[in-house]
């Protein structure tokens, strides 16, 4: 597992760390509108890859953990997959190039048409695959090199607030590349077996993931959702300090996020067979998870400007105070998902995991625009805040209740 996690460290850390390298230059050619006009297009898309993602990304996985090495039943879980997100995947760019013609409010610009080589990329890349066998190590040389070799693009191509659209496709374009010569070695290294298609059920494998999505879709609605609600509630430079506090917490999570994405079949596989380990794994997880995020918010408190100054113009020097808000989100957002993702999830309480998000985004959503009208990017964090602490108190009110608290923090039954 930790093999694993070193190498899916290149591979999801190079999707947040290395963007970071061109922060600094995109903020400064960009402007602080132009920048905000990017964070917002690639906060749009993130919707669309969200539905073409379809929650995948925890269900297939699950599955293929438990199947991974009958051949025949990993090849229809893989099929079925695919099939389900090429689907998805068209009725995104349908749906994009309706909301680009119509662009109700301004908000869905031409830019967007830029990014829709990252849904296509979303298709090709099946990372759930390689998680779910556990071998994340076969792309991501490649995922880091591809990242790496684009870098140079964003300084060559992109000059001032008129090349949006040029970098947004340049961020867009390396799943795609990465997707490419990911299903080539599935091919060539045999992984799968033919099937006839008489034997998939693509609507039992939407079925299944349907849950995961619509819980990833409320959480969207206090996560992603908050650029979009600031730019109808406030204006684009709002946005803008926004978009930068917010990328930089990103780059966190992402790290953690990482782990997760080992520990999530791990802990599938060893319910099955182990839970004394699995629940070791989980607790051992929740904590170090908790010690770090503390850490991290404290440096965020104490070196607030310096972070903000590194990356950013002295025109986003605001951005510094809406950082330290957002901090806190770094170990709500960690700790809620060991209690959902881990706990409730594996365990088969896919109701609770789907209900609760929907109804903390419903508090959010008329939340945020009250707040980042009268405060803007400020307004807009402390909203934030304040729905993933409600999140977490409600989980872990629901882990309780389930008796599952007991078993894993504290100890007693382990079957």
């Amino acid at each position: 597992m930790f093999k694993s996690m070193i190498s899916l460290l290149f591979v999801q850390g190079s999707n947040y760390l290395i963007p970071l390298l061109t922060l600094p230059y995109l903020s400064r050619v960009l402007g602080i509108d132009g920048f905000g006009k990017y964070g917002l297009t690639l906060s749009t898309i993130q919707y669309f890859v969200m539905l073409v993602d379809f929650g995948f990304n925890l269900s297939a996985t699950k599955k293929i953990a438990e199947i991974q090495n009958d051949k025949k039943e990993l090849s229809i879980v893989f099929y079925e997959t695919m099939i389900a997100k090429i689907t998805l995947c068209l009725v995104s760019i349908l749906t994009i190039v309706v909301l680009v013609s119509t662009n109700v409010n301004h908000i869905f610009s031409s830019t967007l048409y830029y990014s829709i080589i990252m849904l296509v990329g979303t298709v090709l890349l099946p990372m759930w695959f390689f998680q779910g066998i556990e071998k994340i190590p076969v792309i991501s040389f490649l995922m880091v090199v591809t990242k790496l070799l684009s870098l140079p693009l964003f300084f060559i191509f992109v000059k001032n607030n008129t090349d949006i659209g040029i970098a947004i496709l340049i961020q867009s374009s390396t799943n795609f590349i990465v997707g490419f010569f990911a299903i080539i070695y599935i091919i060539k290294n045999k992984l799968l077996v033919k099937v006839k298609y008489k034997e998939l059920s693509i609507y039992k494998s939407i079925h299944e993931a349907s849950p995961i999505f619509l819980a990833s879709f409320a959480i969207s609605l206090y996560t992603m959702s908050t650029t979009i609600i600031i730019s109808l509630s406030s204006n684009i430079a709002e946005v803008g300090l926004f978009s930068a506090a917010d990328r930089l917490r990103g780059a966190v999570l992402g790290v953690f996020f990482i782990m997760g994405n080992v520990i999530y079949p791990r802990v599938n596989k060893l319910l099955m067979s182990d839970t004394r380990e699995a629940y070791r794994v989980i607790r051992m997880t929740f904590v170090i998870q908790g010690i770090l995020s503390i850490a991290i918010i404290l440096f965020i408190f104490a070196f607030n400007k310096e972070i903000v100054s590194i990356f950013y113009s002295s025109e986003y020097k605001s951005a510094g105070g809406v950082l330290m808000i957002l901090s806190f989100t770094i170990l709500l957002t960690l700790e809620s998902t060991v209690l959902g993702n881990y706990i409730l999830l594996p365990h088969g309480y896919k109701k609770e995991y789907t209900i609760l998000p929907m109804i903390v985004a419903v508090i959010h959503v008329p939340l945020c625009y009250y707040l980042s009208h009268e405060y803007g990017a400020i307004g807009g964090a402390a909203s934030i805040v304040f729905v993933e602490l409600l999140s977490f108190i409600i989980l872990l009110i629901v882990v309780a209740r389930k008796n599952l608290l007991r078993k894993i923090f504290i100890g007693g039954e382990y079957a």
